[in-house]
């Protein structure tokens, strides 16, 4: 949302009519995240089948104990005084 808010602004033209510039705009982040996200998921199924269980069981366990870890520093972590 905040990606939203930094970037929207820059590419709206206020003098000409909202709703087709929201449309092309909304329409290029949709385009663009499915690619991504394609390319995203296509890399991680080839990377998935040049491991074996072995490894993958090892992958799994390394990154279920960092967000543990994160869990933990998270659960510590004591807010700063608000004014």
């Amino acid at each position: 949302m905040i990606f939203y808010l930094a970037v929207l602004p820059q590419f709206v033209s206020p003098t000409a009519p909202l709703p087709p510039q929201y449309l092309v705009i909304g329409l290029t982040l949709i385009v663009v995240d499915v690619v991504v996200m394609s390319v995203y998921a296509g890399l991680a199924t080839r990377l998935l089948r040049l491991l074996g269980d072995r490894q993958q069981m090892l992958l799994n366990r390394f990154f279920s104990g960092l967000f543990a870890t994160a869990a933990v520093v998270l659960a510590l972590m004591r807010r700063g005084a608000t004014a």
